[in-house]
C-alpha cells in the first residue's frame, strides 16, 4: 500500500510517499515555491517513483465545524475548503489547488483531506465561544485552533515514548515554528489552544502578531486610515519576530544577534518569551495541573535557549531541566528533564506527513471493512 502525502504551505511544499505502513518515506521532496503552485507541484511529482498509489492525503489547514476526522474528498468537501479560504487566505487556496492538481494527475486515486482544525473539535463550548453578542455565534464566529495534525502525532508519540496510556496525562504541547501555538491536552483530547478562528490569534510568531488589543486595530482603521488589506498584510507578514527586530524572522539569527548585544533582537526574544510563558500558564491553569510538557516544530525542537527559559519560569511546578540533555542536539524524541523533575519535559520532532499517511491508511481499512 503506497500513500502519497501533500503538505502545501504559503511558500513551501512538502511531499512524501509512504509504503506498507513504514514510517520512513520511500520518496520525499521539500521545495520553496513562488508563482504557480500547481506548476511547482506537478514538476515536483515528476520524480515520484512509479508505485501504484492507494491514496493521496492532503494537509488542509481549515475545515470549520463540519470535519472531525480525516475525510474522503468530494465536491462538497472541496467547496467547504474554498468557502473557508477567507479565514486562512495563505493556506486553504493552496491546499485546494493541491487537491485539484492531484485529481488531474491521478484521476482514479482516492484523495483524503486531513484538517488541522479537526483535533480541536473536542473543545468545550466555553473554550470555543468568543465573548461577543450571541448573534455573532450564528455567523460561525468561534475559536477553532490549528496545528492539529502535529498535536495528534506528538500526543500519541509521547504516550508511546513513555509506554503509558495517553488518557493518563495532563499535557501541554508547544508547537513553536514560524507559526506557533500551544495545546492543552487532557485524557488525549484538546481542551484549549491558543489559536482561534484564524491562525493569527495567540502567541507571537515569526511574522504574525498573535493576540493584540482589538482597540489597536480600531485605532489604526479610524485614526490612521489604514485599509483592511494593509492591516491584514502587516498582521500576517510584517509583525512578530520580524516586526519587532527589524532583522529577521529566524529565531537562530535573532539568538545570535542578541548574543552580540543587538537591542532590537533582545527585545524580540523578550517579547516572544514573555507571551509564551503567559500563554503556557493559562494552559496549565485550564488543565488544573501538568504532567508533561512537550516541545516540537522548528523552534521547539532546535532552540535549547527557548526551552531553557520556559522551563526555568515554571520551576515552581517542579520542572527541573537537565541542562546537558537540553543542549545536546538530536533528531529523535527525547526527555530533557532531570530524573527528579515532577513534570516530564520532552522534545518530540513532529511528523505531520506520516500522521496524515497513518490516518489515510486507517480510513482505507475502515472503508474496506464496511
Amino acid at each position: 500500500m503506497a500513500i502519497l502525502v501533500i503538505n502545501g504551505g504559503s511558500s513551501s511544499l512538502k511531499a512524501c510517499l509512504f509504503k506498507d505502513e513504514k514510517k520512513e518515506p520511500v520518496w520525499q521532496a521539500h521545495v520553496d515555491w513562488e508563482g504557480d503552485f500547481e506548476a511547482q507541484l506537478e514538476k515536483t511529482l515528476q520524480s515520484l517513483p512509479s508505485l501504484p498509489l492507494s491514496a493521496i492525503g492532503h494537509r488542509v489547514v481549515h475545515g470549520g465545524e463540519k470535519y472531525t476526522k480525516i475525510t474522503s474528498v468530494d465536491e462538497a468537501v472541496k467547496e467547504e475548503i474554498r468557502r473557508l479560504s477567507f479565514l486562512v487566505p495563505l493556506h486553504n487556496p493552496i491546499n485546494l489547488s493541491g487537491i485539484k492538481t492531484c485529481e488531474r494527475l491521478f484521476p482514479h486515486i482516492q484523495q483524503f483531506a486531513a484538517f488541522d482544525t479537526s483535533f480541536h473539535m473536542t473543545l468545550s463550548e466555553a473554550a470555543y465561544t468568543y465573548p461577543l453578542a450571541s448573534s455573532y455565534k450564528t455567523m460561525g464566529i468561534r475559536r477553532f485552533g490549528f496545528h492539529g495534525i502535529s498535536y495528534a502525532y506528538c500526543s500519541q508519540k509521547t504516550a508511546e515514548f513513555l509506554n503509558q496510556p495517553l488518557h493518563k496525562f495532563k499535557m501541554v504541547i508547544c508547537h513553536l515554528g514560524a507559526g506557533a501555538s500551544l495545546c492543552a491536552i487532557k485524557e488525549g483530547k484538546s481542551i484549549d489552544t491558543t489559536m482561534g478562528m484564524t491562525p493569527l490569534e495567540g502567541l507571537m510568531m515569526a511574522t504574525r502578531s498573535g493576540t493584540i488589543d482589538p482597540g489597536v486595530l480600531l485605532y489604526l482603521l479610524k485614526e490612521q486610515k489604514k485599509t483592511v488589506d494593509i492591516l491584514e498584510e502587516e498582521l500576517n507578514e510584517k509583525s512578530g519576530l520580524l516586526g519587532i527586530s527589524g532583522i529577521s524572522k529566524d529565531m537562530r539569527q535573532l539568538e545570535k544577534a542578541a548574543e552580540q548585544g543587538n537591542p532590537h533582537a533582545i527585545l524580540a526574544l523578550d517579547v516572544f518569551l514573555h507571551r509564551l510563558k503567559s500563554c503556557l500558564g493559562a494552559m496549565v491553569a485550564v488543565l488544573e495541573g501538568l504532567d508533561i510538557l512537550v516541545f516540537t516544530a522548528g523552534i521547539g525542537e532546535n532552540s535549547s535557549f527557548v526551552r531553557e527559559k520556559v522551563c526555568a519560569a515554571f520551576s515552581f511546578l517542579g520542572i527541573e531541566m537537565d541542562s546537558e540533555k537540553n543542549k545536546t542536539p538530536s533528531l529523535s524524541e527525547r526527555e530533557i528533564s532531570s530524573l527528579t523533575s515532577r513534570v516530564k519535559v520532552l522534545v518530540i520532532p513532529t511528523r505531520e506527513e506520516w500522521e496524515i499517511a497513518k490516518q489515510c491508511h486507517q480510513e482505507l481499512q475502515e472503508i474496506h471493512v464496511s
